[in-house]
C-alpha cells in the first residue's frame, strides 16, 4: 500500500473527474428557465445582427413577462425617424430583472452590438427588498447552471455570497449530488419510456411560443393559482431594494454614457394582480419610476392597463391574442420616442 499509494490517488482522482462529467455534459438539459432561454437568445440576437450589419436595432431588455408579451417580429422593419428600416428584438429572458438586464447589455456592448433604442421592462416584484414572501432575482438564479464570467458578474451584487458560491461551486466538484433532483427525474422519465420535458421555444425574433394545446382551462386556472400563492405576501410588504433600484441606475448610466436612447415600459397586470399592491408599495414604485424618469430624461410607457383579464395566463403573462394586443400598443407609442432622439455616431 505505501508503494502503490500515490498511484492509487492518481487513479482514484481521475476515475472521480471522468464520473463526474457526464451530469456535466447533460446539465444543459436539467437548466433553469433563465439560461435555457440565454441558450436561445443569444445566437437568435447574434444571427439577426449579422445577417444585415448596416440596420439599427432596437431591443427589448425584460423578464418572462416582455418574453411572453412582445411579438417583435411584429414590428420587425418598422421604420426609424429617418425612414430606415429597423430590425427588432426581444430579449426578454423569465426569472431575471434590472440586475440580468444590467449584465446583458454591458455582454452586448462588449461584443460590438450597440442598440439603437433600447426598451427597459419596469417590475416592480422584482425591484422587492429580499424578505420572506418575496422574490428576487437572486432567488430565481439557478447558480450551479451560470458560468464563471456571469458568476464573477453576479459577486458585487449578492445577499448571500458564501452560500451562492457554494452552490455554483458545488455543481462544478461534485455534479451527481448538485444534480440529484434532475437525475431522479430524469431516470423516472426514462423507466416511463418518456423524454425529459424541455423549455418552449422561442421565435427567431425572441418571441416565447406557447404551447396551445397546454393552456387548457384547467391548466390556466392551475397557473392563476400559482400567482396568487407566490406574488401577494411579498407586494403586500413591499420594500424597495437596494441592488434592484442600484442596478436600475447603473443600466440608465450605462445607457447615457453610451448615447443610447432608453425608455421604461411598466408591463401590464391584471385587475387581481394590481389589487395586491400595498398603497405604500404604490407610492415607492411610482415615486422610483418618477425619480428615474427625471434623473435621466428617459419616457415612461405605462402598460400597465393595457390588456384586459382575459388577455393573461395567469394575471402576468399575456395569452397570445393579449400579446398582439400589447405589441400593437407599444407600436403605437414608438414613433414619438424614435423621433426624440437621434442615433449614435456608431450606428
Amino acid at each position: 500500500m505505501k508503494r502503490s499509494a500515490r498511484t492509487i490517488l492518481i487513479w482514484s482522482l481521475l476515475w472521480y473527474a471522468v464520473v463526474q462529467m457526464f451530469p456535466m455534459l447533460l446539465k444543459d438539459r436539467w437548466q433553469f428557465v433563465a439560461p435555457a432561454n440565454e441558450a436561445q437568445k443569444w445566437p437568435g440576437l447574434r444571427r439577426i445582427v449579422a445577417e444585415d450589419p448596416d440596420r439599427r436595432l432596437l431591443l427589448m431588455l425584460g423578464s418572462s413577462r416582455t418574453c411572453w408579451d412582445f411579438r417583435a417580429s411584429e414590428l420587425d422593419g418598422m421604420p426609424d425617424n429617418d425612414g430606415r428600416p429597423l430590425r427588432v428584438y426581444n430579449f426578454g429572458i423569465p426569472a431575471t430583472g434590472p440586475i440580468y438586464a444590467l449584465f446583458y447589455l454591458r455582454d452586448m456592448l462588449a461584443e460590438g452590438i450597440r442598440p439603437r433604442f433600447i426598451l427597459i421592462e419596469y417590475l416592480p416584484p422584482l425591484l422587492n427588498e429580499g424578505q420572506r414572501g418575496a422574490l428576487t432575482e437572486e432567488g430565481m438564479t439557478g447558480f450551479g447552471w451560470i458560468s464563471a464570467h456571469r458568476m464573477r458578474q453576479w459577486m458585487p451584487w449578492l445577499r448571500r455570497p458564501g452560500r451562492r458560491m457554494r452552490d455554483w461551486g458545488e455543481a462544478r466538484i461534485a455534479p451527481w449530488y448538485a444534480f440529484r433532483r434532475q437525475i431522479q427525474i430524469e431516470l423516472q422519465y426514462l423507466a416511463e419510456g418518456k423524454s425529459f420535458p424541455a423549455h418552449e421555444p422561442v421565435d427567431a425574433w425572441g418571441w416565447h411560443l406557447p404551447d396551445l394545446m397546454l393552456l387548457s382551462p384547467g391548466e390556466l386556472q392551475r397557473r392563476h393559482m400559482v400567482t396568487r400563492t407566490g406574488y401577494p405576501p411579498g407586494l403586500r410588504r413591499f420594500r424597495l431594494g437596494k441592488r434592484p433600484t442600484k442596478a436600475l441606475h447603473e443600466l440608465l448610466d450605462l445607457c447615457r454614457r453610451e448615447q443610447i436612447p432608453a425608455a421604461l415600459v411598466v408591463m401590464p397586470e391584471s385587475s387581481e394582480f394590481r389589487s395586491w399592491y400595498s398603497p405604500q408599495a404604490r407610492t415607492a414604485i411610482r415615486g422610483l419610476l418618477d425619480e428615474l424618469s427625471r434623473a435621466y430624461g428617459v419616457e415612461v410607457i405605462d402598460g400597465e392597463r393595457w390588456l384586459a383579464d382575459e388577455d393573461f395566463e395567469d394575471g402576468h403573462h399575456a395569452l397570445p391574442h393579449g400579446a398582439e394586443v400589447f405589441t400593437s400598443r407599444l407600436r403605437a407609442e414608438l414613433p414619438r420616442l424614435l423621433a426624440q432622439s437621434k442615433p449614435s455616431k456608431s450606428n
